[in-house]
């Protein structure tokens, strides 16, 4: 499977696709005592790269799976591996 690519990079899939996505999230609760508490991390989805018009400013990177939590974005992107010959 090839590495993961940054969304900051200029790397950018030709057309809309289906793709591996790196997700960070922030997830916000109430402890039990009512104190605010936060809890961040991150996991992989599957997403989407959504092209607008050739517009790389409006295009964007999309999870299927949102949402990951009160604060969640896209830090990567894979391309999907080439599925099994056999």
């Amino acid at each position: 499977m090839s590495d993961w690519i940054s969304v900051n990079d200029d790397r950018r899939p030709e057309h809309r696709c289906d793709l591996l996505v790196s997700v960070k999230y922030i997830r916000r609760y109430e402890n039990e005592d009512g104190s605010q508490a936060e809890e961040e991390g991150s996991e992989v989805a599957m997403g989407e790269y959504v092209p607008i018009c050739n517009h790389r400013a409006l295009s964007y990177f999309d999870s299927y799976s949102a949402p990951h939590g009160d604060d969640w974005w896209i830090t990567h992107w894979q391309p999907l591996p080439a599925p099994p010959t056999e």
